[in-house]
């Protein structure tokens, strides 16, 4: 009962009052805000893939998230859509996440993004905008430890709790697993 009251509000959170634009680009506001799209992008290369994987996972257990992969042509735009907040996850190698936190390597001399780790899978880390909400991340991370045995290289739940970058929600979350 309680998990399907926060995925009724993770549906909601994503969900907000439709843009009345006459451009497409109106439309493509609305449908990032009904699905919880993954992002990732073409220039690094294991992420686009897995992100199918990750979203699998995540409708089978909480199907109202509507979730979606989404892929942004490089590492650039991925970085432009999580800085002004039009995208929230993402799955990124973990060296790039890391140039995005410290606005470095390409990203030097730009503002830092400030993204917390939902979860691990090898060099790859699944992220979100720090700012999200704590409830609505640990339904996503709920549905991650359920169906880590279809996830590859999924990380030990007990080892990611030592990262500094884990966000609130997935802390909670994978405490109460």
């Amino acid at each position: 009962m309680l998990r399907r009251s926060f995925q009724i509000a993770l549906l909601a959170a994503l969900v907000t009052p439709t843009a009345s634009a006459h451009s497409p680009w109106g439309q493509y506001a609305v449908y990032r805000q009904k699905h919880l799209l993954v992002l990732s992008t073409r220039d690094d290369e294991p992420t686009y893939e897995y992100s199918r994987l990750l979203v699998d996972a995540i409708n089978d257990e909480a199907p109202s998230a509507s979730a979606r992969p989404a892929r942004a042509i490089n590492l650039d735009r991925a970085y432009n859509l999580l800085r002004t907040d039009q995208f929230q996850f993402a799955l990124l190698s973990r060296s790039n996440v890391q140039a995005m936190r410290n606005a470095t390597g390409q990203f030097a001399g730009r503002p830092p993004v400030d993204l917390k780790t939902i979860y691990g899978f090898g060099t790859l880390e699944f992220v979100v905008r720090a700012d999200f909400p704590e409830n609505l991340v640990a339904i996503v991370t709920d549905a991650v430890l359920t169906n880590r045995g279809s996830l590859p290289d999924a990380a030990d739940p007990v080892e990611l709790l030592a990262h500094q970058t884990l966000h609130a929600g997935a802390r909670m979350a994978i405490q109460h697993y």
